[in-house]
């Protein structure tokens, strides 16, 4: 079993921490990156990743993948995700919509754990865009 740990200690800021993770140190809270926020592009990251390296090994010529995360909060408290957009915008040269549309669905079905586990409390719809460039 992995395990993974982040660490977080009050900064000099109103309201603000300094998460140490593997990778470094980010700002957290009022002046810094917002929590949920964070959840949107671990949502997108962990999903981008697995897509990413599904359409390499699928030999698509992707150009650019942006992914948009858009969360809709209840008003009151707690105010957690009612409802999680994904759009997913490939780019890239003679690139098959088949293939990219089951590299979203194999990372959202199988591979993204943050997908997963977000799924299990919020609904996440998912919108698929596919642009040809050429060279």
């Amino acid at each position: 079993m992995e395990e993974k740990s982040v660490s977080l200690l009050l900064s000099s800021e109103e309201d603000t921490f300094i998460a140490q993770t593997s990778e470094g140190s980010i700002k957290v809270g009022h002046h810094g990156y917002k929590p949920m926020e964070l959840l949107l592009v671990a949502l997108a990251g962990c999903s981008g990743v697995d897509v990413s390296s599904i359409l390499r090994k699928k030999r698509q010529k992707v150009k650019s993948i942006k992914i948009d995360a858009i969360g809709k909060r209840r008003d009151e408290f707690p105010r957690v995700y009612e409802s999680i957009k994904l759009i997913y915008t490939v780019v890239g040269e003679n690139i098959d919509k088949k293939a990219v549309e089951s590299a979203v669905k194999l990372s959202i079905d199988k591979y993204c754990s943050v997908y997963a586990m977000l799924s299990k409390a919020v609904s996440i719809d998912v919108e698929i865009q596919v642009w040809e460039e050429k060279e």
